[in-house]
């Protein structure tokens, strides 16, 4: 019995030495690998814009020697307009001084002819269209070129920038609006159709230029009695290069008929309405509209 469990007491004793190294033994570490550093933001800097400088005052121009921007004039260094088919604001210009003033290429450019008091048959105002620090871009009553020479489009929407402080300026509400295609004009004040009539328009070959204008001057023709006004436009027939021996300004005026594709580039309209037409002050804006 003895010897039995002394056998036993060995084989249990075996077991511990064969179980405890196993648990008394420190597990291996895998090597640690250290995180990567956080990316490094580069901040670029901004680029501070550099300022434009302001346009600087003009200096003096001797007048006599540069074309008067009258509707005789052809002035090929006139700007185009920015906007032809688009709504002037409703800011227009007059020159200060009773000799004029210089028009401009671009603000502080090249003087290329004087901007009148009066373009035609009386004071004339000139929307503006544009501003440039103290420098404004107004509508002008000249043509660009002579239709035989740089064809339709190349006549109308003329302008030029004039020193603003050389100036006054007004607001007005009013603006005409023509619809060809509805054959009709109308006068429009703060948004409200003011009067309307039907109206005729310029044939296919002596079509009405559909540029935006301004009315010029009104005054009656005493060569023509078919309409005892006339509201003259800055607008010229972009066909003709003279009409009855002067230069073919587009006019509203009164005719026995007034329907259709039936003038030499005028807006025909009957006697009895022409007064409301007759009525807004010059530099009063015309758009056409479809």
């Amino acid at each position: 019995m003895d010897q039995v469990r002394t056998r036993i007491l060995a084989i249990v004793g075996l077991a511990v030495l064969l179980v405890l190294p196993g648990c008394s033994a420190k597990p291996t570490a895998e090597p640690s690998t250290p995180p990567p550093p956080p990316p490094t933001r580069t901040t670029v800097p901004t680029p501070t814009p550099t300022p434009t400088p302001p346009v600087p005052p003009p200096g003096p121009v001797d007048l006599s020697t540069l074309p008067k921007a009258d509707p005789w004039a052809v002035l090929p260094a006139a700007p185009v307009d920015p906007d032809p088919s688009g709504t002037p604001s409703g800011e227009v210009a007059y020159p200060v001084d009773p000799a004029g003033i210089a028009l401009y290429d671009a603000p502080g450019g090249e003087p290329f002819a004087v901007l009148p008091v009066e373009a035609y048959k009386g004071v004339t105002g000139y929307p503006v269209v544009a501003h440039r620090d103290d420098w404004l871009q107004v509508m002008i009553v000249a043509r660009r070129g002579l239709p035989s020479v740089v064809g339709k489009e190349g006549v109308n929407s003329a302008t030029g920038w004039v020193y603003g402080p050389q100036t006054t300026t007004s607001t007005l509400d009013t603006v005409i609006e023509a619809n060809p295609a509805a054959g009709t004009v109308s006068v429009v004040t703060n948004g409200q159709v003011t009067a309307s009539t039907q109206a005729g328009f310029g044939k296919a070959a002596t079509p009405t230029p559909h540029e935006r204008t301004f009315v010029m001057s009104i005054a009656a023709n005493p060569e023509a009695q078919y309409s005892r006004l006339f509201v003259y436009l800055a607008a010229h027939s972009p066909t003709l290069d003279t009409f009855g021996g002067g230069p073919a300004p587009i006019a509203i005026h009164a005719y026995s008929t007034y329907s259709g594709q039936i003038s030499n580039g005028c807006m025909r309209i009957p006697a009895n309405k022409l007064d409301p037409f007759a009525a807004v002050p010059t530099g009063t804006p015309v758009v056409f509209v479809s």
